[in-house]
C-alpha cells in the first residue's frame, strides 16, 4: 500500500505544507458555497492535519483513511497536528466506506482524486461520496489538470529535509503516458539516522492520473452531481495551462 511503507517520515517530509493556509481556503469555499455546514467527510484524512484544523473552525469532521500507520500518526504524540475534539478518523477507502448520509460537505484534499486512475475507480469514488451527503451538499475536491501536467510536462525532482534525529533525500522519476493522462511517479526515499549515520531506502511508486474539465463534468454528471465551479487551487484563477492542481467544487443533485 502506497504511504504505509513511509508513514512515519510523511509529517517531515510535508513539514513545509501550508495545512493552516490551505483549510482556510477550504473554509472560504464552504461559506460561499454551503454556508451552514456543520458535518464534514474528508477523503483521505492522512495523519489529520487538515481534519485537525477544520475541526477548531468549529465544523465537525470524519474522516477515512486507509493507511492504519496514516492514522496512528496522527494520534501519536509526537503528531505534528494539533488535536481538535471534532476530528474522528476511520481506517477505510474512498470508494466504498460509508460513514452516513447525512454530511453537508465532503472534502478530499492533496489530490486524492489522481489517485484513482481507472475511469471505474473515479466512479466508485464520485458515486461513494454522492450517496453520503445530503441533498444539495457540495463535495470540494483538487488534483492534477492535465493541460497544464503536459504543458509543464514532470521531471526528475529531489527533495531534502531533515530534523534533529533524520535526514531525508526523495527523489521523484516520473514514467508518462500521456495518452492516458498517467504519470507513474516512482519514488526513491533515503532515510539518514543522524545518530547511527546508517541509511535505509524505501521505494513506492505512485500513480497518478490527470484530469481536464470535460472529464470532471462527465463523470460527475454520471455520478449525481453538478459542477458548481473550479479554479486554480488556493488562488481562484481560471485554470490554465500553467496550473497543475485545480480545485472543482460539485452540488449533490
Amino acid at each position: 500500500m502506497i504511504f504505509e511503507a513511509y508513514s512515519q517520515y510523511y509529517d517531515l517530509l510535508y513539514k513545509d505544507k501550508d495545512y493552516v493556509g490551505e483549510s482556510s481556503y477550504i473554509h472560504s469555499l464552504i461559506e460561499e458555497y454551503n454556508s451552514g455546514t456543520k458535518k464534514i467527510l474528508e477523503f483521505g484524512s492522512g495523519t489529520g492535519i487538515h481534519g485537525n484544523i477544520l475541526g477548531s473552525l468549529g465544523y465537525r469532521v470524519y474522516g477515512i483513511e486507509k493507511s492504519q500507520s496514516m492514522i496512528d500518526l496522527g494520534e501519536s504524540p509526537n503528531s505534528f497536528s494539533r488535536k481538535s475534539k471534532n476530528f474522528s478518523c476511520f481506517l477505510g477507502d474512498c470508494q466504498s466506506t460509508y460513514l452516513g448520509n447525512d454530511f453537508d460537505t465532503a472534502i478530499s484534499l492533496f489530490h486524492v482524486l489522481s489517485y484513482q486512475t481507472k475511469d471505474e475507480e473515479v466512479m466508485a469514488f464520485l458515486k461513494n461520496v454522492q450517496k453520503q451527503l445530503r441533498t444539495r451538499g457540495i463535495f470540494i475536491f483538487d488534483y492534477w489538470y492535465a493541460p497544464a501536467v503536459w504543458e509543464i510536462g514532470p521531471t526528475l525532482r529531489i527533495k531534502k529535509v531533515a530534523n534533529t534525529d533524520l535526514s531525508i533525500t526523495r527523489i521523484a522519476e516520473p514514467e508518462c503516458f500521456e495518452e492516458k493522462n498517467i504519470v507513474n511517479v516512482h519514488y526513491q526515499n533515503f532515510i539518514e539516522n543522524l545518530s547511527t549515520k546508517s541509511i535505509s531506502k524505501i521505494e513506492e511508486i505512485h500513480k497518478m492520473r490527470a484530469f481536464n474539465n470535460e472529464e470532471i463534468i462527465q463523470f460527475s454528471t454520471r455520478a449525481g452531481f453538478s459542477l458548481l465551479h473550479t479554479e486554480e487551487w488556493m488562488t481562484s484563477l481560471t485554470p490554465g495551462n500553467n496550473t497543475w492542481g485545480v480545485c472543482s467544487i460539485l452540488q449533490k443533485n
